[in-house]
């Protein structure tokens, strides 16, 4: 019987190209559901009649009725507000009620499907004290953290951990002007950085112990399939706080994660109620395996770029097959990331064309006058 499988996206994302086209290949029936159009050029209802439960949505080259899927990815869902029709005053009453609206039209969507991941899961996964303390739980090694507004105990951790430490934010956002775009990426952080109490207090941050790295691991984790990915990122000049500033010279190699590592690894994405999730560690001179964090719906066709690693193959299989416990070999694979990248460049500049575009989400630092207008883009997370 020919699989059903829906993709929850939005416009521009390679990845849910990447697998809906291997997914084509491999003879499935893929379903791409741009969800930015909600509410601006698409319909989505919940019918409560004659004792029936009735679900559609309708937007462009989209008419879903009570459609059957067998696997759902929930890979990028959003919302994008209308800001030239609504008031400003009305703007927070629209997202409340697009956000409310739209958990309960997923949690009611295909029922029987295989979600990756469960939308409820991956909301409260997100959350990193949560993480951390599922990752204590099995057994991993996690740094010292503090999770904090208190200016007097982020001056304490700092005075304990040797004045020298990492600063993170609890999610990623960026800022703007008309020339510079700054991303917030795991910074080093003394005394002398500090800034004045008041500004401290206003907002909770996330302060680590600085963990001394061989080298760091990318670790996907796919049902109960566990691959690992050495990140050289002690090779880098820009990269050895974060190496996500380092993909212009970054280098990545396969690699064996040991059976006990890997269980542990599993073990975290199972107790978040996840079935999907990349998994970031650092690996210290002296061999200990240090957990940093999980995302539960990480950036994974990356990993195949440099590496070589086939994620994009085993992906699809664990979509196809709807289990964790599914069949996969390494020997078998039939589609590459590189093989299907230029329908990937091609569905990106034809889906620009009919739907509509979440749009930057930075927080503008210019003049008003100037000013790009804020993102109307809210992601259907708790």
């Amino acid at each position: 019987m020919k699989k059903n499988i829906l993709i929850l996206t939005e416009p521009g994302d390679a990845h849910a190209y990447a697998v809906a086209e291997a997914l084509e290949r491999k003879g499935v029936d893929v379903t791409l559901w741009y969800t930015a159009d909600f509410p601006m050029s698409a319909g989505e209802s919940i019918l409560f009649e004659d004792n029936r439960r009735t679900l559609s949505v309708q937007g462009p080259a989209l008419d879903l009725r009570d459609a059957c899927f067998d696997t759902v990815w929930h890979r990028r869902p959003c919302y994008v507000l209308d800001e030239h029709r609504l008031h400003p005053a009305d703007r927070d009453f629209a997202d409340l009620e697009c956000g409310v609206f739209r958990r309960s039209l997923f949690n009611l969507l295909a029922p029987q499907a295989f979600w990756v991941n469960p939308p409820d899961a991956a909301a409260r996964a997100g959350r990193k004290p949560l993480q951390q303390s599922a990752a204590m739980e099995v057994g991993l090694a996690t740094p010292a953290t503090l999770y904090t507004n208190d200016p007097e105990e982020i001056r304490q951790f700092l005075a304990r951990h040797g004045n020298r430490i990492v600063y993170k934010p609890f999610r990623a956002i960026s800022w703007r002007d008309a020339e510079t775009y700054w991303m917030p990426y795991t910074s080093l952080l003394t005394p002398e950085d500090l800034i004045e109490d008041a500004l401290l207090r206003a907002v909770p941050g996330i302060y680590q112990e600085l963990v001394p790295k061989a080298f760091e691991l990318r670790v996907t984790v796919i049902g109960n399939l566990v691959l690992g990915a050495k990140v050289l990122s002690q090779a880098t000049e820009t990269g050895r706080i974060d190496w996500r500033k380092a993909y212009h010279e970054l280098r990545i190699e396969p690699y064996d994660v040991p059976p006990e590592t890997a269980a542990r690894c599993r073990e975290v994405v199972a107790r978040l109620g996840l079935v999907f999730g990349c998994i970031d560690l650092v690996v210290t001179p002296e061999g200990d395996f240090v957990f940093l964090e999980v995302n539960e719906m990480g950036q994974f066709l990356f990993v195949e770029h440099y590496a070589g690693a086939p994620l994009l193959d085993a992906f699809t299989e664990f979509l196809i097959q709807g289990q964790s416990d599914f069949s996969w070999r390494d020997e078998e694979v039939s589609v590459r990331y590189e093989d299907v990248l230029p329908v990937v460049e091609k569905r990106i500049s034809l889906s620009d064309e009919r739907h509509v575009i979440p749009p930057d989400r930075a927080v503008w630092e210019g003049r008003s006058g100037n000013a790009v207008p804020r993102s109307g883009r809210r992601v259907a997370r708790a």
